[in-house]
């Protein structure tokens, strides 16, 4: 028979409503406070299947907190007012991705606040009673997409294999292959990734559950972690492999999909099968340290004072960023227009050249055209500047690629990087339109600074907000035709930034001082 539900007694509930009321209130004011935060994870949650998951994380921890009810009747909360140290942090973290539009950031600062508070007004005590269901907080964060590439590649390299070991010729080109039967492509849905992530989730909570020692839990996480990593690669095997032998009758559509899910479902029911024969969930714990009568008591006020400093604390954040991103630092001027000309070239009439650019948006300038030296080597080049991101739109994001995003007919492979001496080498893509073929080398310039690493542009810009400053930064693209073989025209490329490059960069500078 299961033992009956905690009853507090007398003196505990005293010791339980001041805090109680504290974190409540606490809570309710940093879920007004981060609303936008919360309600972009939300709808990340319903519009991706991927993540569709978290709507299941917040009951899950409110589970997990009412089993351990007994060890909480038994704690004796104290604020720890040392937790503001890592709440300001976190609000600091917040603000730096707020400003410079960074959503993983913000979404992660927004749901560990939430721990940090209960340490802050419950203390040590009751924060170590309730470790696990605080840091499962943390599945509710849609992260994980940076994944995908990755596994995208490791599908290809698996299937590939597999088929190659069953016999059958195959052919490889990137991400896609073809049998003597049909073609096959490994798209983003075929990465595997929202197994991945619903396994980890689905493991970690598993292995909290039924095991009692360390290494097992680690151990059964670890097991989460590669099981569908590899159970996706066998998944798209045996889909290449029934579509081969119906000729491409089956398995070839939508319904591989549906294929895909059936066998994850059989997947996970195996491994957590096999789990429970190691399970401990009987496993004798250690009894909760009671409270005794000597245990000093933190008064109301108490509760009251940290609470009122944590409200105050995550409150300036967005207040601070609502200021920021409200101020008007108008237009932008002295970029000047048409391509940069240095000495030994020469502007091409724009009627002459194809009138191609890099498919970013939310430029409040920008310049570029092409340019001729007296090789008659032809160089395209263009600048775009980015001024008050958060009211016009990001530099970096999703959106914005040298293809262009709203531009079928322009496709773009990343072909690492070329060597440009005195400079960061920059990102090197090769660009396909349905009749022309362009080789084109891309850096940002962010408040004085030429670097090639979105990761930096996005520090120094938060870096600048943060302080104050503006979140200044440029595109800086150089581009040419090509034909068959793009080291020539690279070859110009490189002579061109030489000679252009410092007058560049000297006006952009400019452009940032005014």
């Amino acid at each position: 028979m299961s033992a009956p539900p905690a009853v507090m007694t007398r003196p505990q509930a005293q010791r339980w409503w001041a805090p109680a009321l504290a974190l409540t209130a606490l809570i309710t004011i940093v879920l007004i406070v981060f609303a936008p935060t919360y309600l972009s994870m939300v709808d990340t949650w319903a519009r991706s299947d991927t993540f569709a998951h978290g709507f299941l994380i917040v009951p899950i921890v409110l589970f997990l907190v009412y089993l351990k009810r007994d060890d909480l009747a038994a704690a004796s909360p104290h604020p720890f007012p040392l937790a503001l140290i890592p709440i300001v942090l976190l609000g600091l973290a917040w603000v730096m991705g707020e400003l410079v539009d960074v959503t993983s950031v913000r979404q992660f600062s927004a749901t560990l606040v939430i721990p940090f508070l209960v340490w802050l007004v419950m203390g040590t005590a009751v924060v170590r009673v309730l470790q696990f269901p605080l840091a499962y907080l943390l599945f509710a964060v849609p992260f994980g997409e940076f994944l995908v590439p990755p596994l995208m590649d490791f599908t290809a390299n698996f299937t590939v294999a597999a088929v190659q070991l069953s016999g059958i010729p195959i052919y490889r080109d990137g991400l896609h292959f073809e049998l003597p039967t049909g073609r096959w492509s490994v798209v983003e849905a075929c990465s595997g990734v929202r197994y991945l992530i619903a396994s980890v989730a689905l493991g970690t909570l598993y292995a909290y559950l039924m095991y009692r020692s360390l290494w097992r839990r680690l151990a059964f996480v670890g097991v989460a972690i590669i099981v569908p990593i590899v159970a996706n690669g066998l998944r798209a095997y045996m889909i290449v492999m029934v579509g081969h032998l119906s000729g491409m009758e089956y398995a070839a559509g939508a319904d591989h999909l549906i294929y895909g899910w059936v066998f994850f479902g059989i997947v996970i029911f195996l491994m957590f099968w096999i789990g429970a024969i190691w399970r401990e969930d009987g496993a004798a714990t250690k009894p909760a340290r009671r409270a005794t009568a000597n245990t000093p008591q933190a008064g109301a006020m108490s509760f009251a004072h940290v609470a009122v400093i944590a409200a105050l604390v995550v409150t300036l954040g967005p207040v601070y960023t609502y200021w920021m991103d409200t101020r008007d630092l108008g237009p932008v001027q002295g970029l000047g227009s048409g391509p940069v000309v240095p000495s030994g070239w020469a502007a091409v009439p724009t009627q002459d050249r194809p009138g191609w650019q890099p498919g970013y948006q939310f430029m409040r300038a920008e310049r570029g055209g092409w340019v001729v030296n007296d090789s008659r080597a032809v160089v395209g080049m263009h600048l775009g500047f980015y001024r008050e991101q958060a009211r016009h739109g990001n530099m970096l994001g999703w959106h914005n690629t040298l293809a262009g995003r709203e531009r079928a007919e322009w496709s773009q492979a990343r072909r690492g990087h070329a060597e440009v001496a005195g400079y960061p080498d920059p990102q090197r893509v090769l660009l396909r339109g349905r009749h022309q073929q362009m080789v084109a080398w891309q850096w940002y310039w962010v408040n004085g600074h030429l670097t090639t690493r979105p990761f930096e542009v996005k520090a120094r810009e938060a870096i600048s907000r943060v302080l104050g400053g503006r979140d200044d930064a440029a595109l800086i693209v150089i581009y040419a035709e090509y034909r068959d073989d793009p080291q020539p025209a690279e070859d110009a490329m490189r002579a061109y930034v030489e000679a252009a490059m410092p007058q560049m960069l000297e006006q952009l500078q400019d452009v940032n001082q005014r």
